[in-house]
């Protein structure tokens, strides 16, 4: 089977829970004899046509290069970013750029000829592009499968209208079935997408991790008691860290922090480090190849994961994989994934204090770390192995499939 898989946005950094998803996703769905294929926007004006990884291709389109002015847009410090704004962005923008990629995308599916479409995460662009040429008649009988990856985000577009991810997806919906990472991300999109009047089933498919590449290495000296790779933005709690150190260097004072990631609060946490005293506990990165993550995790005592907001926590998976015992929220995603006080353990958001306590608890515990570790292994392993979810994902790829032959 060859599978288009279709994503608004990839962070050309390699940041995010679905670049990482695709990349081991695509890797078993070669191994299984299907073709992978990833198709998205160009991330910088002169990026190439295609980026060949070892089991699939990144197939970029250019559009009218409103992604790369995007993210042109980001790199900007956060000062000068709405006087450039006007000057990047104009307000027919969205509009010019779905025509543009329409012709661009069609091409491509053309030349590709795939059994099936599945988009990720598609809120606004591809979407309304696929919406387009469904309305043209140009896709024939190709079934399209969407996954949300996550939950209802602000969304300012490019006329300046806000609005939200899950509303503009509404707006352009011409999905078969619509996926969703999580119950919570489930139940809160069906909600959406029933108020708004439109009958398109959406169904509950966590997502897995490669055992083979995330596992426990006990042989890997331990170099970090704290670890922390994701997204340095609001969402992530992040910005908790500078207090979190500063107590904890109360009973720890040879703590170690490793930090890895990019994001718009990165310059403000770095500032906030220094001005707490405590810089020179962090060993930060920056980003790292998805390669090195399995390493990194198994060098490193606790994985914290803070998150106001999480639909899911790929990252969190991949921590408990390792072995390595997990201190995250009690919110929506993670409170699907861990048990508390079994195989993970669980503060409420924005409590730094509690934070504080349940890492200091699991520093002074090396049996206490083992046990917990032990069994977020047996967890993954039992419910978010990704050969469980590549059988699930096949079995959906199939049945959408034929019944669109048979329609």
């Amino acid at each position: 089977m060859k599978i288009l898989h279709l994503c608004d946005s990839l962070n050309p950094a390699g940041l995010g829970g679905y670049e990482s998803y695709l990349h081991y996703l695509s890797e078993h769905l070669v191994n299984n004899e299907h073709v992978s294929i990833v198709v998205t926007q160009a991330p910088e004006r002169d990026s190439p046509d295609f980026v060949d990884h070892e089991y699939y291709r990144i197939r970029y389109l250019s559009g009218n290069f409103l992604e790369a002015r995007k993210w042109e847009f980001f790199a900007l410090p956060e000062d000068k970013r709405e006087k450039e704004a006007s000057i990047l962005f104009k307000e027919n923008d969205l509009e010019l750029n779905i025509e543009t990629l329409e012709n661009q995308l069609l091409d491509f599916i053309q030349e590709f000829e795939p059994d099936i479409i599945h988009a990720h995460s598609t809120y606004i662009v591809f979407n309304r592009v696929l919406s387009k040429l469904q309305e043209r008649g140009s896709l024939g009988d190709i079934p399209m499968v969407a996954t949300i990856h996550g939950r209802p985000k602000p969304l300012i577009l490019p006329s300046g209208e806000r609005t939200t991810d899950f509303e503009s997806f509404s707006e352009a919906c011409p999905f078969d079935l619509v996926l969703a990472v999580s119950n919570n991300v489930a139940e809160v999109l069906d909600e959406h997408l029933s108020k708004k009047g439109i009958d398109v089933p959406v169904l509950p498919l966590y997502l897995g991790i490669d055992l083979s590449v995330f596992y426990p290495m006990p042989e890997t000296k331990k170099k970090w008691d704290i670890a922390f790779l994701g997204r340095l933005e609001k969402m992530k709690a992040v910005d908790l860290f500078p207090e979190m150190l500063t107590l904890l260097k109360q009973d720890h004072p040879n703590l170690k922090m490793l930090m890895t990631g990019e994001g718009s609060l990165k310059s403000n946490l770095l500032d906030g480090f220094d001005n707490a005293g405590v810089s020179h506990m962090v060993d930060y990165l920056g980003v790292v190849e998805i390669e090195a993550v399995p390493k990194l995790i198994n060098q490193s005592l606790i994985f914290i994961y803070p998150s106001r907001e999480e639909p899911f926590g790929l990252s969190i998976l991949e921590a408990m994989a390792c072995g390595v015992p997990v201190v995250t929220t009690n919110v929506y995603g993670p409170s699907e994934i861990i048990t508390e006080g079994q195989d993970g353990l669980t503060v409420n958001p924005d409590d730094v204090n509690a934070l504080v306590e349940t890492v200091s608890t699991l520093l002074n515990s090396e049996q206490h770390r083992a046990q917990i570790g032990r069994k977020g292994r047996e967890t993954v392993e039992k419910r978010f192995d990704i050969k469980q979810h590549l059988e699930g994902l096949s079995s959906i790829y199939q049945d959408l499939v034929v019944d669109a032959k048979l329609s």
